[in-house]
Formats: C-alpha cells, structure tokens, sequence
C-alpha cells in the first residue's frame, strides 16, 4: 500500500486519525530524509554584506546594476517530516555590479515573501502567492517599512507578475484564502506604482494558482489539477494536493472589454508553475510556451521534482471557434524559464531556463537555450560538481536582435561548498561562463530573481 493509500485508510476512523497524527508528527526509521532540508537546500544562518569579491575572468562593463534572488531559508524549527520546500522565510541575496567590478554582495531575510523578488515604477518588491503581501526593499535589501504600491493594493498578491512594456502595467493573477474562503483577482499596477483595477474573478475549484500570462488583447488564467486540500492542511502539509477530479483548463481573460466571460479551454490533466511567455498570432490565436508536470503533489508531500518531470509543452487556442492543440516540444526535463524582460505577451523566439536532470534526484545540471523559431536548443552541461539557478537574461545595450545580452545566474559548487554568481554571452552559452563572482557563502537552491539596471 502506498503513503497516499495508507493515509486515506488511517484516517477513517478516531483511533486512525489519531495514528495519522503522531505518525505525522515524526520521521520514522527507515524513512525517507526530507531532502529540502539538506545539503543545497538548508538553510544558512548568516546575514553578510561583503565588498572584497573576486572576480575570474572578465565582468562586462556594460552590466551596471543589481542582481537579485529570493528564496525559502527557514530560521525557524520545523518537522522534518512535514517540511514543504515552498514553505519558510525567504531571504534575498544580492549582488552589485558596475563598470566591470562586483561592489558588493549581500543578503537579507524578507519575511514571508520567499519567492521572487521584482522592480516597478523604481521600487523593487520580494513576493510570494497566496495571500502575501509583497515586501518593499531598498537597493541595499534592507527593508522599507512602507506598504506595497503606496498603499493601495487591497488584495493579495501573486509571486509572478507579468509586465506589458507597451503600458508600462504590471498584471497579475492573485488568489487568496481572506476567512477560510478561496478568492481571485486580476490585479493590475499602473506605470506609476500604484494599484489602477482589481477585477474579482469567480473561481470555485481552489486552484493553486502560480503563474499567469499576458497578451495583447487576454490574460491567461491556469486553472489546473493541482487544488486546495483540507485533509493536507489539517495534517499540517503544504495544503495543495493532485485532483483527478477537477478539469484543467486554461481560461482567456479579455483584457480590453471586461464585460466579456472568460472563454474557457478544457486540457489534459497537468499542472505548471511557470510558462515562457504567450502572444497572439497574426490570425488571432493565443500561443503558450510553458513547462508542463504530468502529475504533481500527489504521492510527494514535500516537493515537486519526483514525480512526473516538467517538459516544454506548447498550446495553441483559438478564441473564434474554441479549439485548442497541446504538443510536448522537448524530452529534456528544465524548470524557471525566461525570455526577454520586455518580451512578455509579445511574440518571441529565444527562451533560457535551467536544466533539472533526474526526477528522482534533480541536479539543475544545465543551462538550456531554446530557439523557438528553428524548434531547437542548445545546451550548457555544468561541471559535475556545479549545480545551477534559474538564468535571468539581460539584454545588452543597444541590442540588435533579440538574443544579444547575457544570462546570470547563482551556481553552486559542490566540492567548495560555496556558491559563484556565473555570467554566459547568451549567444554563445555553450562556451560556458564569461565571467565568475565568487560569493563569501554558499546561496542555497530558491526560486526567482531579476535583474535591476542601476
């Protein structure tokens, strides 16, 4: 019998769900350690903020600003066994460029917001999803104190805003659990900072709701299998479990007329934390580049990398007769994707993301380009003992074609124990880094950064 099957019986009774609770409660021998709290993935205890950095190779002088990650770092104690690797205080790392030399680098805790860290309107915000308020920090980490947007967000937020470089917006799809109830907004930030229409949005399967995606004329709403479970969160569980039973499907939100219902795509079961990008074709048909899970949170309690691998996948929608096709584009398992910062809802061709190997023991071995236009990639296999982060790209200055700039990204080294912020000519990525920081300590695995131009 397997734990997902053992535990639904467990629970059938008094006497059962209190075995399921102490059995909660501890890892047992022969158990399974909770590998999101080991190795990479333990937390560090320091705050630094160090100046004196060496540099291998040559930094480009052109990179004049701050790179920034946000990740879980938990300080606090917490059940081994239960530990979610989503769940803990989050902790910025920061690294300061200019003029070819690394300033400095520092990190700092950021409370709950533990997942991505993003500027607008010339402030710069650590988020998370679910109901967290994002978290205001200064260029050197520390915190403001002042609310989100100045104030004027009354909502949740979302760990994955979109920018739309025409406008200058920022949207975003944000859900919530205000009172135990399940809510949904479509949040969008004017180019002045300040929150300018939140649009409730009727949603009553308690998806966990990661990610959203822009174009021209909808935003996209993932709808997926992956959904609120209250036998999970009474367990004390990261509260979001696989549902056969619910319908995925992708809805088009317009954005222009607001009076119209959200066309609705039904899919296959599946779930996705993060898409490239989306942008409507010249016959009007939405297209989507995301990295697609088969199957997610459902035998592992504790994180997402050892079930089903998350593969390229593309989706094409016509809103005129309600068609949708879904194609695999890729057998090579990758996660943390980016295009182009200005690029969201626009049509693109070049994608990076990061390379995760095995499902059974992931290895973020790899930096991966993907021509979208050609249907091919190319690959830049890290040293066995280098383990990579997800690789922001940096357009260069006065770019001619859309690839030209730089991928950063955090790379941790196994036989040190130490960590190096890498730098790759993301037209060349397969030569492998340009450039080296090496960090004063080892930057545990996290999620999402960016890259703020001084």
């Amino acid at each position: 019998m397997n734990k997902r099957d053992f535990l639904k019986y467990a629970g059938l009774g008094i006497g059962g769900v209190g075995m399921a609770w102490l059995l909660d409660q501890f890892r047992l021998p022969g158990m399974k350690p909770n590998p999101y709290l080991e190795n990479n993935y333990a937390p560090v205890s320091e705050q630094l903020f160090e100046r004196q950095l060496q540099i291998v190779g040559e930094l480009p002088k052109e990179l004049n600003g701050l790179y920034l990650r946000n990740g879980p770092n938990p300080m606090q104690s917490v059940n081994n066994k239960k530990h979610h690797w989503f769940s803990g205080e989050g902790m910025l790392h920061g690294l300061r460029l200019d003029e070819g030399e690394a300033l400095w680098y520092r990190n700092r805790r950021t409370g709950g917001a533990n997942t991505h860290v993003i500027s607008h309107a010339n402030k710069i915000y650590a988020t998370v999803e679910a109901g967290g308020s994002p978290v205001e920090v200064k260029s050197d980490l520390d915190p403001t104190g002042n609310k989100p947007f100045e104030g004027t967000l009354k909502t949740g937020f979302s760990a994955h805003a979109k920018l739309d470089s025409s406008t200058g917006e920022l949207h975003a799809m944000c859900y919530e659990f205000p009172r135990g109830s399940y809510k949904v907004n479509h949040v969008v930030v004017g180019s002045d900072g300040q929150v300018k229409t939140t649009r409730p949005i009727s949603l009553s399967s308690r998806t966990m709701m990661h990610e959203c995606a822009i174009t021209n004329n909808y935003v996209l709403v993932f709808d997926l299998s992956v959904t609120f479970s209250l036998f999970k969160l009474t367990r004390g569980y990261f509260p979001f479990s696989w549902n056969d039973k619910h319908q995925a499907r992708i809805g088009l939100l317009n954005r222009v007329d607001q009076s119209k219902q959200i066309q609705w795509f039904n899919i296959d079961p599946c779930y996705l934390f993060h898409v490239f990008n989306a942008y409507e074709d010249e016959q009007g048909r939405v297209i989507v580049d995301a990295l697609r899970y088969e199957r997610l949170f459902d035998d592992d309690w504790n994180g997402p990398f050892t079930e089903e691998p998350p593969m390229l996948t593309k989706w094409l929608m016509t809103p005129g007769d309600g068609s949708i096709t879904e194609a695999q584009k890729d057998d090579l398992p990758a996660e943390f994707p980016r295009v182009h910062p200005e690029l969201d809802g626009n049509k693109h061709r070049y994608g990076y993301c990061l390379g995760t190997g095995s499902m059974v023991k992931p290895d973020f071995g790899r930096f991966v380009k993907y021509d979208f236009v050609k249907d091919s990639k190319e690959v830049y296999e890290l040293p066995t003992h280098e383990f990579g982060a997800e690789p922001v790209f940096i357009p260069a200055t006065n770019a001619s074609s859309e690839d030209e700039g730089y991928l950063i990204s955090f790379v941790y080294d196994q036989l040190t124990n130490g960590s190096s912020v890498q730098i790759l000519n993301a037209q060349q990525i397969t030569e492998g880094p340009i450039a080296k920081v090496i960090l004063p300590q080892r930057v545990p695995y996290g999620f999402h950064g960016s890259w703020v131009p001084a």
